[in-house]
């Protein structure tokens, strides 16, 4: 019996003893740049008893796969493609071990530690997320999670992995993968949270309205508005919803009220002029155009908005003139003009919004129109569209 004993405790110190051993080899392998045998000799360690819970170990482990992503050789990264999940995992596990907090202090397991989060963070946001990979971008998310108690240097915090950044992360996987639950569940934390970003609230107006759920879709909103209240992608949304369900009076009456309590919101005149222009009221709106831009200069969608609705006006202009008979010639000038007047009057907004946010076609396409139907060729030119490639 006292043999058999021996035995197994031998037994159990030789296999300790291989285990470290492994550990050894890995540290060579890596030195080496015998990259498959690191990560083999790794891969061993992490599961063995005897050394799984070992800071060393697991230090060890994240230099060999940080090694692994690091390198520019796509036959070495091939050697393992969960490489930078793997690196960052075992540095945060390094980390978890170090009762002692020896490899706390340690400066290439802190900068190993940023170093393989930040190259994960990016593997889930520009090729996990763009390749549907929904599973594995959570995966990598839930990882980076592991990780915020262990940023001792605020290097993740540089890198944007914080709390509510790897949530909004995970509410846009669920939300592009069509898990409505999941999605609707952590926009609502978002929200608690006052989380500032108002593709979150457009996204669940979005989603309600497709279930055809309009109170929900008001209720995003009205949240929104709270926090965003120049966002015209709420506001239209919600005049549509008025005018669908046929009470523009309500909404007037509502935005009347709250211009009299607050004259000098430009928000609440910017929506009303809306709420007109689509019920076409266009007089109505360009006073409440003008009014909003008197008090906010800069207000991009506004400028927008009049710069439009003149367009609009020159355009409906330039179809009556087209319509006319070749002997309508006083009628024909008359239009004439007043296709002139309009662009003119729709140029200067319309370059002012085009001013505050270059890269939305819409502006640019209006002022190519424009100037073109002006004869300003040379002005048109700096608007004019790029043709989209096949």
């Amino acid at each position: 019996m006292k043999k058999v004993s021996l035995l197994i405790l031998l037994s159990i110190s030789l296999g300790a003893f291989a285990q470290n051993f492994q550990v050894q080899n890995m540290i060579n392998y890596l030195r080496n740049k015998e990259y498959d045998k690191a990560k083999a000799a790794a891969d061993a360690a992490a599961v063995h008893e005897s050394t799984m819970k070992s800071s060393k170990m697991w230090m060890n482990r994240g230099m060999v796969y940080k090694a692994i992503f690091s390198d520019t050789s796509a036959k070495v990264r091939a050697v393992d493609n969960e490489a930078e999940e793997k690196a960052a995992d075992a540095y945060i596990n390094c980390l978890r071990y170090d009762k002692e907090n020896i490899y706390k202090e340690e400066d290439n397991v802190k900068a190993g530690l940023v170093a393989s989060c930040g190259a994960l963070k990016n593997k889930c946001q520009n090729f996990y997320k763009p390749n549907k990979n929904w599973d594995a971008a959570l995966n990598g998310y839930t990882i980076l999670e592991g990780a915020l108690p262990y940023d001792y240097t605020q290097g993740l915090k540089r890198k944007n992995i914080t709390k509510e950044y790897l949530l909004f992360d995970k509410y846009d996987v669920y939300y592009r993968s069509g898990n409505q639950a999941k999605a609707r569940e952590f926009a609502d934390i978002l929200i608690g949270m006052n989380y500032r970003e108002p593709r979150i609230y457009v996204d669940m107006m979005n989603m309600a309205l497709q279930n055809k759920d309009t109170a929900t879709a008001l209720a995003y909103i009205e949240k929104g508005k709270v926090m965003f209240e120049d966002n015209m992608t709420l506001i239209g949304t919600e005049i549509d919803i008025y005018i669908a369900q046929k009470k523009t009076d309500v909404l007037i009456a509502k935005l009347n009220a709250a211009i009299e309590i607050s004259p000098d919101n430009e928000n609440l005149h910017a929506v009303l002029g809306q709420l007109y222009y689509k019920t076409g009221k266009t007089a109505e709106a360009e006073k409440e155009f003008l009014k909003a831009l008197e008090l906010k200069p800069e207000f991009e969608a506004i400028n927008y908005n009049l710069g439009a609705l003149y367009f609009n006006q020159a355009a409906e202009y330039n179809k009556k003139l087209n319509d006319l008979p070749p002997n309508q010639t006083s009628k024909a000038k008359e239009y004439e003009e007043k296709v002139k007047e309009y662009f003119n009057k729709a140029i200067p907004y319309l370059e002012k919004a085009y001013d505050a946010n270059q890269n939305e076609k819409a502006y640019s396409q209006r002022l190519y129109q424009a100037y073109m139907r002006l004869g300003e060729v040379e002005k048109a030119k700096k608007y004019k569209p790029t043709p989209s490639k096949q």
